[in-house]
């Protein structure tokens, strides 16, 4: 009875001491040692094992929960697709805690890519890659087709296709699998802009031109030009000009040139237009006289069908916008209708009288 008693006694005692000691290790967590990761790969989070000292059992807790499969376990299964930092918290069986972190870092293949997909005109050239696409990440680059590139290892070269293509970007890195990413150059037809045919008009008179085949026009140079930035501007050359003309595409990335000659045979003569359209649109709003500029001394009159004087001026310059002037002070808007003009040039000039009409 003696012996087992002592038996007993001794084993109570270890088991005990075995607690003791459990209970004096400090409790530690560990979560695993930092590392670069490749692009599409799991592993296990952690050390090995993830705690020690303290009094078992424990509690695990990971934070942030991105990419992990459980945040509850010693070692869960973690697919990361970004740079990282986790931290494990530990709680053993008496309610000690303890934590540790770790740092996960993406291979740098993953913020590799062959760029956006872009356009350029004829004979443009464009650069492919992204802006991460630098060298010194021990990253090899390889571009096909070659084709029109300035360095097919580049990890941003140029590219001048003459024609819309896809180019594809191999990137490799020790360890990784390759990644390969497209990007696709397309080449914009170039406009074919037409100025129009060459004109011939008598000095006072206006040329309209005629541009076709873009999407946006400006015309030079604008200083003879009424509405120079649409297809058709109203030409009021003195001398014999060359107009030449800038045809956008839609996208107004690309252009082209053709060139119109409007030739002026000199004269003196005015010429009256009949017809203006004056509702504030920016075309045709006044009533225009060629050559006037040549007579400041002219008087005219303006007569609506009763005879009733409506307008008058002194020198006139192509500003009748369809209102009332008694020469003195602006009145009401005429209505459409025609009226009916007396143009003195003055100092001995010529007379003329004739119909203008006012449309809406």
């Amino acid at each position: 009875m003696n012996k087992v008693f002592e038996t007993k006694y001794l084993f109570t005692f270890l088991f005990s001491l075995l607690i003791l000691n459990s209970a004096l290790a400090q409790l530690m967590a560990d979560a695993g040692t930092g590392k670069t990761v490749c692009p599409g790969i799991s592993f296990s989070l952690g050390g090995s094992p993830s705690a020690t000292g303290g009094t078992p059992p424990y509690t695990y807790s990971w934070s942030p929960v991105a990419f992990l499969l459980n945040t509850n376990t010693a070692n869960p299964t973690c697919s990361p697709t970004s740079d990282i930092f986790y931290t494990l918290t530990v709680t053993d069986n008496l309610g000690a805690i303890s934590t540790s972190s770790v740092n996960i870092a993406m291979s740098y293949i993953l913020y590799v890519d062959a760029g956006r997909d872009s356009s350029i005109c004829v004979n443009g050239t464009a650069l492919l890659g992204g802006v991460k696409n630098i060298a010194g990440q021990n990253v090899t680059y390889s571009w096909l087709p070659t084709t029109g590139l300035s360095d097919s290892s580049l990890p941003q070269p140029f590219a001048a296709p003459i024609q819309t293509t896809t180019y594809t970007l191999t990137a490799t890195i020790a360890g990784c699998a390759p990644k390969i990413d497209y990007v696709t150059i397309t080449i914009i037809p170039t406009p074919k802009i037409n100025a129009g045919i060459d004109t011939t008009i008598v000095e006072g008179e206006i040329a309209i031109l005629h541009g076709s085949g873009g999407f946006k026009y400006e015309w030079s140079p604008n200083n003879t030009l009424k509405y120079p930035n649409t297809a058709n501007p109203n030409a009021e050359p003195i001398v014999t000009t060359d107009y030449i003309l800038l045809g956008k595409d839609a996208s107004g990335k690309c252009s082209a040139t053709d060139t119109v000659t409007v030739k002026v045979i000199p004269s003196d003569e005015v010429v009256f237009y009949n017809t203006f359209t004056p509702n504030g649109d920016g075309s045709n709003d006044t009533w225009y006289i060629g050559n006037i500029d040549k007579y400041p001394n002219n008087q005219l009159e303006i007569y609506n069908r009763y005879g009733k004087l409506v307008f008058k001026t002194t020198g006139y310059v192509n500003a009748w916008n369809g209102n009332t002037w008694d020469g003195k002070a602006f009145g009401e808007n005429l209505p459409a209708a025609t009226y009916f003009y007396i143009m003195d040039l003055g100092k001995g000039g010529k007379k003329y009288h004739g119909t203008v009409s006012i449309v809406n």
